[in-house]
């Protein structure tokens, strides 16, 4: 069954359009990371910098707990992951941030 439900994840995310997998993906699934949404970001996106927040379409506030800069980008594509400890992750361009949501401001 868990691994009906990987593939389950790893399918949909693949159809994502212009989205760049990381190869982290797999590995985030068997730490028990699911799927919770996918997205995209409001506006340019140049990287996710700690304290620093991520507006989403979705109308979500991503509070970034990591740091990684990265090409800048008109409103490239989401996906939100969370674990069932409520630890969140999103991956965007392939690559894998931690945070958590805030409040919209």
């Amino acid at each position: 069954m868990r691994i009906c439900a990987l593939v389950a994840l790893l399918l949909s995310i693949l159809a994502i359009p212009g989205l760049s997998l990381s190869s982290d993906l797999a590995s985030l699934a068997k730490e028990g990371y699911a799927l919770v949404e996918e997205t995209r970001v409001v506006g340019d996106y140049q990287g996710c910098i700690a304290s620093k927040s991520l507006r989403f379409t979705n109308g979500k506030v991503f509070l970034c707990s990591t740091f990684g800069y990265d090409n800048s980008q008109y409103m490239p594509a989401v996906v939100i992951l969370k674990n069932k400890d409520g630890a969140i992750k999103i991956l965007i361009n392939g690559k894998e941030y931690s945070g958590s949501f805030t409040d919209a401001q």
